[in-house]
């Protein structure tokens, strides 16, 4: 067994200390706001305790049974679910047409096409005068189309399929493959590491959708939940449209006004809380392919 030297075991302490304390101060603002989403009675009083005064899932109630609160939330589980899949079809597709060093014009194509665009665009004025040409606005289409194809994400999965054997799309070819084939059936399940990361990026892109939303959606009931989740933060609890408001709120949902005392704060706090849960449920299962990359494209025998 090696022995570490009284340098090394200091510095694992220091590190180790270093990182709880980090830990801590990232943490202690989620655990903070998940106890304002269980805590209803204590609005306008600061109160730094990490436990609700008067525990209750009201808040959570009010996101899942709220039209106006779980609408958004639908919003943009459709937008990130659609728009994810089509742009990792795209990228997928025009990354593997970018993978063919032999095709005719594939540098300026990359240029031009890919790398320009990069690196310039229309500005705001002009994208929005285009996508009103297109009928677009306030659609839902207005969030998933502009953003399905990502330069960027072409090159990132363009220079993995080249870590990919060349022998095992030959060999499908020589067999009778046709490009489809060789494309959907070989190099899509090895390039499953670096698509599940493109899926991860691009998923939280889509589902943290905001500024695109409130230049291009009109509609209320089209807001996504960022947009929601904004226009409930901004709300001051102590005016009396306000008031009227928790009070049309609390009774469509059955609860009695007088006895229940609710804050803007408490329902934001509760759709922060809900907007982390799909990207905390999902990284897990993302994870594990991460893991697995470092196996594919290997070449046995």
């Amino acid at each position: 067994m090696l022995k570490r030297s009284t340098g090394e075991k200091v510095f694992n302490v220091v590190n180790i200390f270093f990182f709880i304390i980090f830990t801590c101060m990232m943490l202690l603002p989620i655990v903070y706001v998940l106890k304002q989403s269980f805590e209803v009675g204590i609005g306008g009083s600061l109160n730094l305790s990490l436990l609700p005064a008067k525990f209750s899932g009201l808040y959570y109630q009010m996101v899942v049974k709220e039209e106006s609160v779980y609408r958004p939330f639908l919003n943009s589980v459709y937008i990130t679910i659609v728009g994810t899949s089509s742009s990792l079809l795209v990228n997928a597709i025009g990354a593997y047409t970018l993978s063919k060093r032999e095709l005719p014009g594939s540098k300026a194509f990359i240029y031009f096409l890919v790398i320009f665009p990069m690196l310039f665009g229309g500005g705001l004025i002009p994208t929005y005068l285009l996508m009103r040409a297109l009928g677009l606005i306030d659609r839902y289409a207005v969030l998933i189309i502009p953003a399905m194809a990502s330069g960027w994400n072409m090159i990132l999965i363009r220079n993995y399929y080249w870590s990919i054997p060349d022998s095992l799309a030959e060999s499908a070819r020589i067999d009778g493959a046709e490009e489809f084939t060789v494309f959907f059936r070989i190099i899509l399940p090895l390039a499953k590491p670096v698509l599940a990361a493109i899926a991860l990026f691009t998923g939280v892109g889509f589902w943290n959708t905001f500024m695109a939303a409130i230049i291009y959606i009109r509609s209320p009931q089209k807001y996504t939940f960022p947009v929601k989740l904004r226009e409930m933060i901004l709300i001051q609890a102590t005016s009396m449209k306000d008031a009227q408001m928790w009070e049309a709120m609390l009774m469509a949902m059955g609860f009695d006004p007088a006895q229940t005392a609710v804050t803007a704060d408490g329902l934001s706090s509760a759709m922060m809380i809900v907007s982390m849960l799909p990207i905390i449920l999902i990284y897990p299962y993302l994870q594990k392919h991460f893991a697995a990359g470092i196996m594919v494209g290997s070449i046995k025998g």
